[in-house]
């Protein structure tokens, strides 16, 4: 169980990692001579492509593990990593529309994400009551009033994400940074936990 758990915790580090230098590589990119930028642009976008895609057929490859072993022997995997190994699904599929040149833009795959994790916390939300009314105190208050904090920051969030199509692409690269230091600073405190087990 804990190196699975480990395997999730690299995975996460590494998607992140990924994240930021595929989010900050525009921002130190030298400019360009007109006569060779636009090939140059062409041979970056192919490779963003590539890139986008490779990395989408590992998250589906992921994905499909992991609902194999669910098959294989149920409830092995809790539901809410499936919901998340989902949902880097349908962002990486955003991200190869997005590097293939299609209409999609940073801002709708922020608003995409943003409103699937505000189901997400709503779902939370939803069980913890439901199951608050089966057995009264199962769910503590304080755990209580965390996942009714997650559901304000989702929804402040969605209403940021919808914003940014509006703002410049520099707002869309800080907003991006600020979800990865929250991810960052949830996995720390995943670590925290884990090790406090040990």
């Amino acid at each position: 169980m804990m190196s699975r758990r480990r395997l999730l915790f690299v995975a996460s580090l590494a998607a992140c990692g990924w994240l930021a230098v595929h989010v900050a590589a525009p921002l130190f990119a030298q400019p360009k001579s007109d006569a060779g930028a636009a090939g140059q642009d062409s041979a970056v976008s192919d490779l963003d492509a590539r890139y986008a895609q490779a990395y989408l057929r590992l998250v589906e490859a992921t994905l499909a593990k992991y609902q194999e072993v669910n098959r294989r022997r149920p409830n092995t995997i809790r539901s809410g990593v499936i919901s998340a190994l989902q949902q880097n699904v349908r962002d990486a599929r955003d991200r190869v529309k997005l590097a293939e040149g299609d209409e999609k833009s940073d801002a709708d795959i922020f608003v995409a994400s943003a409103e699937a994790d505000l189901k997400a916390a709503e779902e939370s939300l939803r069980k913890a009551s439901a199951a608050n009314q089966q057995r009264p105190g199962v769910v503590g208050p304080e755990e209580v009033t965390r996942l009714k904090a997650d559901i304000e920051l989702a929804k402040i969030r969605v209403e940021k994400a919808r914003h940014l199509a509006s703002e410049s692409p520099l707002s869309n690269v800080q907003f991006e940074l600020e979800q990865l230091r929250e991810d960052v600073q949830e996995l720390r405190l995943i670590v925290a936990l884990l090790r406090d087990r040990n």
